[in-house]
């Protein structure tokens, strides 16, 4: 008698069988705690997950929970060499913060539009990713999910505005992801102008808001923090003394100022960035030492807080910025064309290697979490649902 054989199955093909029969309220409980890997797979269980997987709903949820997750494990790091700048590559902040080195990388594509681009990172929120190419094309890219949409043109007079800066995240209030463009030209240091575009993902448009009258807006990508976008502003006169935060909230498209910590004066650098979700300011004391200040609660100048005070040394010179701060308090840093573990503690240096197959040097690095988030407004999910 011949053993019973089991009909092979095939995931792409959705089974007959029934679905346990599980309240709707457990199953999206369970979903939205599973990496956004393993849900992708689960698109294929039925017609009814892939719809409940590209829900709006759904996807708020998961990145809601992917951002509690202990260990930073739903959080990456993505990299662009600077030996081979058409590429990307991206790895888990887990793996570089608390594994051996070397961590390995994943190279991922891009659809990329010209033939030579130089791939830069304007910023990252709710796990996407937008890049410049060049100096003038841009890229919205989920890392984790590895769809990407290819912006329309700002609109801006590249030939007239020939200095170019941006800044993207999220408007809470109108449920937009927004990008911000800002030209300005200033020939031979006279009758300076500004031009501002706000590109909106919902309408997949761009328009101008008025622009920035106290000064200009540095060439550093501006910053998402607490639904507001901040570069550093420089008054017309150039004075060092006079560098300034400027905010512009995304959901009012009106500008405002954050006060600055109380640092030591001299000859410093500025660059803001975000940690913890929190706004901070890397003071670059040059040949001397680079701090760290963290705004603890958002607008109140009190607030800010010396996270770090990292020493020149050897090991530790040149330009740096903060990417993380670790549960133990360790911080990630860019370092020049590498990444480093600062222990503050102990006074302790650790370089982190990466193996990248076909570059060597990470040019620049981002923090992302991993989410479902979409760069395109309209998704295949959706369209599929309401047949």
């Amino acid at each position: 008698m011949q053993a019973h054989q089991r009909p092979e199955y095939n995931i792409l093909q959705e089974d007959p069988r029934p679905m346990p029969d599980l309240p709707q309220e457990l199953i999206v409980d369970i979903l939205t705690r599973l990496p956004v890997k393993s849900i992708l797979r689960f698109r294929c269980v039925s017609k009814s997950w892939l719809c409940l997987i590209a829900s709006p709903h759904f996807i708020k949820s998961h990145l809601t929970i992917s951002t509690k997750v202990n260990n930073h494990a739903r959080h990456g790091l993505l990299l662009a060499p600077i030996d081979a700048p058409t590429e990307l590559y991206t790895c888990s902040l887990y793996s570089v913060l608390y594994q051996r080195s070397p961590v390995s990388a994943e190279k991922v594509q891009l659809p990329l539009q010209s033939k030579y681009p130089r791939l830069s990172f304007v910023g990252c929120c709710n796990g996407l990713v937008c890049l410049s190419e060049g100096s003038h094309d841009l890229i919205l890219f989920n890392p984790s999910t590895r769809k990407s949409n290819v912006l329309p043109n700002s609109g801006i007079d590249v030939g007239k505005f020939k200095h170019m800066t941006y800044g993207f995240g999220y408007d809470e209030v109108h449920d937009d992801y927004k990008l911000v463009a800002v030209g300005y030209s200033c020939p031979y240091g006279m009758n300076c102008q500004t031009i501002v575009n706000v590109y909106s993902l919902r309408t997949n448009s761009w328009r101008n808001i008025q622009g920035y009258e106290g000064g200009f807006i540095s060439s550093c990508s501006g910053v998402f923090v607490n639904g507001a976008l901040h570069w550093l502003v420089v008054s017309e006169d150039g004075s060092i003394s006079s560098w300034r935060i400027v905010s512009l909230n995304l959901a009012t498209e009106t500008y405002g100022e954050i006060l600055q910590p109380n640092y030591e004066k001299g000859n410093v650098a500025f660059t803001p960035g975000v940690l913890e979700g929190n706004l901070c300011v890397f003071y670059n004391h040059y040949e001397v030492k680079f701090d760290v200040w963290v705004m603890k609660e958002y607008g109140l100048k009190e607030s800010w807080t010396k996270l770090a005070c990292i020493p020149y040394s050897v090991n530790f010179k040149g330009r740096a910025s903060p990417l993380f701060v670790s549960e133990a308090g360790e911080i990630l840093l860019k370092h020049d064309y590498s990444l480093m573990l600062y222990n503050g503690k102990d006074d302790i240096f650790t370089n982190r290697d990466l193996q990248m197959q076909g570059a060597n040097y990470p040019g620049a690095a981002a923090v992302y979490i991993e989410s479902l988030v979409s760069p395109h407004i309209d998704e295949v999910g959706h369209k599929t649902c309401a047949q």
